[in-house]
């Protein structure tokens, strides 16, 4: 001890003896810092700054100030806080933190704060007494409390039980520790809660009750029930809808369900759940589970039901009528399930597809659906003849019936046919050629119809498709409603519910519908093939005499029109084609719609839109020529009509007979006296102008003409050189009337209210001078031809 004393007081006279001595070289504070700031660069010196720049500090000793610090804060501090103690930068305090966590496995750094071994002691301590208070404690709690993560706490308090916690942690919540006191005094009061149960009861409502630990009540009522302790099952596992189920109650429940399905062979899920089974599904399928149970969408049912309703369908099947399985099944079990368990018995009957289902229910055999439709055979064929007799079912002949139709037609009277033309034809050439006299302006165009072989190959499946379309586009005629329908089947089907009198109607109106359809096209076929063999023949003869009656008139009023300009000639040939021209094609279309059942009563009923659907039926090689004489009706050439007539008639095998110069004066002559008696009997000023003026065209020309009233003054400038002056004079004077007629009358039809009445009288007066003046002169103007001068008529 003296000799340390000495040798202090010897330092400290060395220390005194140097503080006195003269320096011989002093370095500045600037030389100082620059010295260092050298060293630190070259890294021989590891030194840093303090924040406010007045000291430099080594590692080292931030180190120890942070121990110390760690030490003096009770073994846990925030690095933040330490900036502020040491007054180094934040960067260098968590460098040498970190390191100091390395070095050192007592010390941990948890959310930017350094906590040492003996703090997790002291908070295990804290907790340890807390947990003996309580009996539990929840590490969310401590987490609050102490402001550390969870898991760090989970593994801190982990390695401390037993030492210094004295409890355990629960293996399904590891978030919760409890004492073993705890836990007894919790099994205790579980086993007692239990015992006493005898009706399920939700075990969520037990815990909200009773105030259980739900994890722990869990774990320990699995130990209760699987030692046997507790009897009874925990049904839904661990979740909310868990329900304990005692046995004394299971027992009962399960003899209930037993006796109920052996007595009535079906279980209703609703009854289970009212019972208090939760899961009815599934415990039946536990319960049961080497029966065979068919499950419905509301119950299940056994397999002595399915061969019950299985055997009433089979039965039914097989004698051919019907059942409804709703009768045969518990009254308890809705339609849907009646419906499902109907779809799985006829699964077996799918090898015989000989029923159908009507109502979800219902069981019918075909045999009894075809008894059904049996019932109206009589209906239709009688249906049938009276839509016959009151209409044309041409919509029902399809383009491929006509065809057959028209084959078997031709294949049976062809031969004959051909004879009789054979003989005709021999007869009237050679009379005509022998004669060589006033016969030989005689000619006949025999046109026949062209039939191409080599194209009715070719074209064979343009024709299939072609009918199939028009099979398609016709429309079907309907042979009853259903409702008349489920008349009938009411009147002749006894004890038979109306909901299958309504599903059997509505099946039925179909097919009764095509069969009516096969049943009117067959009696149209018959019909017509009996007839038209006879009737035809007839009708073509009748049709080539009318169209070469009405050509030739067509080719004299031709002629006729060309004593005229080529303004009134066109006007002419228009008014033509709308008339004579018009029904002259009417007769043809006419014709060939019979074969198709389009036939008009009168053939100058028909329109264009009429002649166009004809046309639409017709087989191309004669639609052609058809359409270009449908179309030359709205053009204004008659010679082009004419051509097209020629070609239409060719194609349509119509022979039409043209007139020599003996036929033409008949005609002339007929033509004449129709006139003649029409003027007798008309007392109309304006038709008398227009009869006379015709007929005095015809004797001084010995020409047909066939003109509008418009063209009545062109025919009366005509007859100017070709009748007496007076005669002419007579008629312009009678035309000025007649039109001064016309024009009054106009302007009194066209007069309002607003006129006044001298203006109206003055019109009336007009009007009647005009009309008694016309009528003196009416019988002289009808006698200018129905009594002629001969000197009044120049011939050309």
């Amino acid at each position: 001890m003296t000799a340390t004393w000495e040798e202090i007081l010897k330092l400290s006279q060395q220390f005194q003896s140097a503080q006195f001595t003269q320096v011989s070289q002093r370095l500045s504070e600037r030389n100082c810092i620059e010295i260092v700031a050298k060293l630190i660069a070259e890294k021989q010196l590891d030194v840093v700054h303090t924040l406010d720049g007045k000291e430099y500090i080594t590692p080292a000793q931030i180190s120890r100030e942070i121990r110390d610090e760690l030490h003096v804060r009770g073994g846990r501090v925030n690095i933040v806080d330490l900036q502020q103690v040491i007054n180094v930068d934040l960067l260098h305090i968590e460098s040498r933190a970190n390191d100091i966590v390395k070095s050192d496995r007592t010390i941990q750094l948890v959310l930017g704060q350094l906590i040492d071994e003996r703090y997790l002691d002291q908070i295990a301590e804290e907790t340890n007494d807390k947990l003996q208070e309580t009996g539990q404690v929840k590490i969310s709690e401590l987490c609050k409390t102490y402001d550390l993560p969870g898991d760090f706490l989970k593994q801190a308090f982990s390695v401390r039980l037993g030492k210094i916690i004295h409890g355990q942690i629960d293996q399904d919540n590891r978030g919760v520790i409890f004492t073993e006191a705890f836990v007894t005094r919790h099994r205790a009061r579980i086993r007692g809660l239990f015992s006493a149960i005898t009706w399920p009861t939700a075990v969520i409502n037990l815990i909200t009750r009773h105030g259980f630990q739900e994890h722990l009540l869990y774990s320990v009522l699995e130990d209760l029930v699987n030692s046997g302790r507790l009897k009874g099952t925990v049904v839904g596992g661990r979740q909310d809808k868990a329900v304990f189920i005692p046995d004394i109650y299971s027992k009962t429940q399960s003899k209930w369900v037993d006796s109920f399905f052996k007595q009535n062979g079906y279980l209703e899920f609703d009854a289970l759940s009212r019972l208090g089974i939760p899961d009815p599904v599934n415990y039946v399928k536990k319960r049961y589970k080497s029966s065979q149970l068919l499950f419905l969408k509301a119950s299940c049912v056994g397999q002595e039901i399915v061969d019950q309703v299985e055997a009433s369908v089979d039965e039914a099947i097989s004698s051919g009528t019907w059942v409804d399985i709703v009768p045969l099944l518990p009254s308890s079990l809705s339609e849907e399930d009646a419906s499902m368990l109907l779809q799985q018995v006829m699964r077996s009957f799918i090898k015989q597809p000989s029923s159908l289902v009507f109502g979800d229910t219902i069981v019918v055999s075909e045999k009894f659906i075809n008894n059904c439709a049996d019932l109206f055979n009589n209906l239709m064929h009688q249906k049938a003849e009276k839509e016959m007799k009151n209409n044309n079912p041409v919509h029902l002949i399809t383009e491929e019936d006509l065809k057959q139709f028209s084959f078997t037609e031709n294949v049976s009277s062809s031969k004959k046919d051909k004879k009789d033309e054979r003989r005709k034809k021999a007869t009237e050439g050679s009379g005509s050629v022998r004669g060589g006299g006033g016969c030989g302006n005689a000619r006949e165009i025999k046109i026949k119809k062209t039939k191409k072989k080599g194209r009715k190959d070719a074209d064979s499946d343009e024709e299939s498709q072609a009918s199939s379309t028009n099979r398609s586009r016709h429309l079907e005629i309907l042979f009853m409603s259903q409702e008349e329908i489920e008349d009938v089947l009411r009147k002749h089907i006894r004890d038979c519910p109306e909901e299958l009198i309504l599903e059997l109607a509505n099946h039925l109106v179909r097919p009764l519908t095509k069969s009516y359809q096969e049943v009117l096209r067959s009696v149209f076929m018959s019909s017509a093939s009996n007839s038209s063999g006879l009737s035809r023949k007839k009708t073509i003869k009748d049709l080539q005499e009318e169209v070469s009656n009405v050509y030739n008139n067509v080719r004299l009023f031709e002629k006729g029109a060309k004593h005229f300009t080529d303004e009134t000639q066109t006007n002419i040939a228009k008014h033509m084609l709308k008339t004579v021209c018009t029904d002259l094609t009417n007769l043809i279309f006419n014709f060939l719609a019979a074969d198709v059942m389009m036939a008009a009563e009168d053939y100058t009923d028909i329109t264009s839109e009429a002649r166009k659907k004809i046309l639409s039926t017709l087989h191309e090689e004669t639609r052609g020529p058809l359409t270009k004489l449908h179309i030359s009706l709205n053009g204004k050439s008659l010679e082009e009509f004419v051509s097209a007539l020629d070609a239409a008639t060719e194609a349509c095998g119509i022979m039409v007979k043209r007139g020599d110069k003996k036929k033409e004066r008949q005609i002339l002559f007929q033509h004449r006296q129709a006139l003649t008696e029409q003027l007798k009997v008309t007392e109309d000023p304006a038709l008398v102008l227009h009869l006379t003026s015709v007929l005095l065209f015809q004797f001084c020309t010995h020409c047909m003409l066939h003109a509008p009233g418009r063209c009545v003054p062109q025919i009366i400038i005509f007859l100017n050189t070709k009748i007496p002056e007076d005669q002419h004079s007579s008629l312009v004077r009678y035309q000025g009337l007649v039109v001064k007629q016309l024009i009054s009358q106009n302007k009194k039809i066209g007069q309002g209210d607003d006129d006044s009445v001298d203006n109206n009288l003055e019109v009336e007066e007009n009007v009647e001078a005009i009309r008694k003046e016309l009528q003196e002169l009416t019988a002289s103007i009808k006698d200018l031809v129905l009594r002629p001068r001969k000197s009044s008529v120049t011939e050309e």
